[in-house]
Order: structure tokens, then C-alpha cells, then sequence
């Protein structure tokens, strides 16, 4: 299994943008998962002390 920041670097140069979603909603797991983070493609909301970094597509 991989691990976040491993998947960081793996995708560091990706610069496909994400499609065929609305939203991502980031949780806990447990048997009552508490949401960590609601991101959608312009906007996002998180709980105290995690912070979300847009990547922007650019254009060659």
C-alpha cells in the first residue's frame, strides 16, 4: 500500500483535470465516520487544522 506522500510524489507532474465527480468528501474510518473535508472543483471547506491546495491545470 502507498503511502500519501508517496502518492504525491507520483502524481506531482499530473495534469489531467479530474472530471465525472461533483464533489469529494473526505472522512474518517471508523464505524461512524466524521467528515475531514468537503472539495469541490472551485471550493472547499475543512475542519480546524487541515487545509486543502488547489493544483491548477496549465495550459502548455
Amino acid at each position: 500500500m502507498r503511502t500519501v506522500k508517496e502518492f504525491e510524489k507520483a502524481t506531482n507532474k499530473c495534469q489531467k483535470p479530474m472530471s465525472d465527480y461533483s464533489r469529494i468528501i473526505v472522512e474518517t474510518d471508523e464505524k461512524n465516520p466524521k467528515i475531514l473535508a468537503v472539495i469541490t472543483d472551485d471550493d472547499c471547506e475543512t475542519i480546524e487544522g487541515l487545509r486543502v491546495r488547489f493544483m491548477p491545470v496549465y495550459k502548455n
